[in-house]
């Protein structure tokens, strides 16, 4: 197996092959020798934050390096001698399939290996908290749909999902509009605390695989799952997202067989 120093050129390419985001990076230097985030953000139509993470990442692994100062202050970067081994050893295995190789691996991978991917840090809430402040904290981060209600240590000890905000912003529908005929009875929650509408947090740990957290979600009619360790204390969330971002290259090969 190949090796440069203290890297293995194999593992680097799959690792590099099984983010859409480290993988366009990267490809963006077949043709240019230096590059900036908003160089790569307008050739690809990312958005320059997701280029500046896949920039970051590949800094370090040591693919890429910012130029020496006195020409810095560009942020551009090159590929490192390690980056253009890369480079060469991505383009020759996407020519071999391995695409489609780490695609079948996805039964085998685990949620250490997934979560974190979209959604770097969950959203923390305080059982004491009003629902309108977890409501705008979700709202600036919409890649995620949940809060998670922990303790002073991090333990977890509930979630608001959407289905938890919606159900807070019917009943203060309700009580605003006097004149709407009721049809039923309903119990609303005031003054729409946390605590109030919080719910039981279904968790999956780092070492789970992909494929019992995926069921998870189904079983229990979720897009995000919160992340523990062994002493209960959240990790981060598993995003839905994350899950598709993997499996996509899946359902790809299926609907080219």
């Amino acid at each position: 197996m190949l090796r440069m120093g203290d890297f293995d050129i194999t593992e680097l390419t799959k690792w590099i092959i099984r983010s859409d985001r480290r993988l366009m990076t990267l490809r963006s230097f077949r043709h240019s020798q230096f590059l900036g985030a908003s160089d790569i953000s307008r050739s690809t139509g990312r958005s320059i934050q997701n280029i500046s993470t896949g920039l970051q990442e590949l800094e370090k692994r040591h693919a890429v390096e910012q130029l020496e100062p006195g020409r810095r202050t560009w942020k551009k970067y090159k590929l490192t001698s390690l980056g253009r081994s890369a480079l060469d050893s991505v383009e020759r295995e996407l020519s071999a399939g391995m695409f489609e190789r780490v695609a079948d691996e996805l039964s085998y991978k685990y949620v250490r290996e997934a979560f974190r991917l979209i959604v770097s840090d969950p959203i923390l809430v305080t059982r004491q908290m009003k629902l309108h402040e977890v409501v705008d904290r979700v709202l600036a981060d919409p890649r995620t749909r949940s809060a998670y209600v922990v303790d002073e240590k991090r333990r977890l000890l509930g979630m608001i999902g959407l289905k938890q905000m919606l159900t807070a912003v019917e009943g203060s529908l309700l009580i605003v509009d006097k004149t709407r005929p009721q049809t039923r009875t309903k119990r609303v929650m005031l003054p729409f605390s946390v605590e109030e509408y919080m719910v039981r947090a279904v968790t999956v740990s780092p070492e789970d695989r992909l494929m019992t957290a995926l069921q998870r979600m189904i079983k229990n009619d979720l897009e995000d799952l919160a992340v523990v360790d062994d002493q209960g204390i959240i990790l981060g969330e598993l995003n839905g997202f994350e899950i598709l971002l993997l499996g996509s290259e899946t359902m790809k090969r299926q609907a080219r067989s």
